[in-house]
């Protein structure tokens, strides 16, 4: 089983009209969550609950050092559509994970004695795909 150090870790995004993935840049952490729905399909005279796997999902979020003047960081907008793929190692490895969302949040902040952050959320609409 491979492992990977989380500093090597890779986050890019497009706007999917007319561009390229580019790396987003300062990035400082990145996560992934998949979940699926889960049905109640009790009956009656049941003594325990049962379920059903329903849809899936999936929502991706990032941390970076703000800077707009980073064209990829730039794309990421509340409302915008975005094609994104993360590789928790390098691009040149194999294992990533892609698929298409839409911008659902973005915060900057900033203290005294830190640098300006932002973070963004992107919720997936469709298949998240993932290399192994």
């Amino acid at each position: 089983m491979a492992t990977y150090r989380g500093q090597d870790g890779v986050f890019q995004a497009i706007d999917p009209v007319g561009g390229t993935l580019a790396s987003v840049a300062n990035l400082k952490s990145w996560s992934i969550e998949e979940n699926i729905d889960a049905i109640e399909s009790t009956v009656m005279g049941a003594t325990s609950k049962s379920y059903k796997a329903g849809i899936k999902g999936w929502t991706a979020s990032c941390e970076l050092l703000y800077d707009l003047s980073d064209p990829a960081q730039a794309d990421l907008i509340v409302g915008a559509t975005v094609d994104i793929k993360i590789w928790p190692n390098t691009t040149g490895q194999a294992e990533s994970f892609a698929g298409s969302g839409i911008v659902t949040s973005t915060s900057q902040s900033g203290a005294i004695g830190d640098l300006v952050g932002s973070s963004v959320t992107v919720q997936g609409t469709g298949a998240l795909t993932t290399v192994a």
